[in-house]
């Protein structure tokens, strides 16, 4: 039998015993997805291994450093795409079944490069989407991440004069303490003759994007933004 090749996919502490030697309690465990013969990936989610570092090592015929660095790379590069999927969904989600005309002045707002080279905004709004969506629901290192408008939370970004964001805060689910930053954060922007803008994202750096992009569809990103009549601005 052909000894089985692995890629490793990255590291995860929601899987705590070792698929190799069954010792419980790990701090974390190492994916690993099994490769063909010619080192393709030869499997779905169902098909990954969890193995502690030691086990992983041995399997893998590393060093446990190798392993280790290896591991936290590939979760790096996951790290990554999963922050650009939640960019693109808190982005291009609020005008997902918005008008054309609207929907192209958010993506060509953002993409202007692209605006006369026949790509079509509605096309390329839907397999962005897409993309972002498979991302944050692929299961092989851990469960799937929030994707959904209804995900989203609220934040409070304060700009500067010259539009600048100085700063980006999440806002607490109680209204009553919303209402409590939601001054004090109009308070400091006055005090720089800056704004204030609610918006809605997947995280925190989705929320910087939206707000530079707010102004292109405002009525959408609003829409997005408001749990309460009065908290769609600040």
């Amino acid at each position: 039998m052909r000894t089985p090749m692995w890629k490793i996919l990255g590291v995860t502490d929601d899987v705590t015993e070792c698929g190799c030697c069954g010792r419980r309690g790990l701090r974390r465990t190492v994916a690993l997805m099994p490769l063909d013969a010619d080192g393709n990936e030869d499997g779905t989610a169902e098909d990954v291994a969890f193995y502690g570092t030691s086990c992983a090592a041995a399997t893998l015929g590393w060093t446990h450093g190798k392993v280790t660095d290896a591991a936290h790379a590939a979760q790096g590069e996951r790290n990554q795409r999963d922050a650009y999927a939640r960019r693109m969904i808190s982005l291009y989600a609020p005008v997902e079944f918005a008008p054309v005309r609207e929907k192209a002045r958010v993506f060509y707002g953002r993409n202007a490069s692209l605006r006369h080279t026949g790509v079509k905004a509605t096309e390329e709004v839907a397999r962005l989407l897409a993309e972002a969506r498979r991302t944050l629901a692929d299961t092989t290192t851990g469960p799937a991440r929030p994707s959904r408008i209804e995900d989203f939370r609220r934040y409070l970004v304060i700009f500067t004069q010259d539009r600048n964001i100085r700063t980006v805060l999440r806002l607490p689910d109680d209204e009553n303490e919303c209402q409590k930053q939601a001054t004090a954060a109009a308070r400091r922007a006055a005090e720089i003759e800056g704004s204030v803008l609610v918006v809605a994202a997947l995280d925190d750096d989705a929320a910087s994007d939206v707000a530079y992009t707010h102004d292109l569809a405002p009525e959408y990103f609003d829409q997005a933004a408001r749990r309460h009549p009065d908290m769609s601005s600040a």
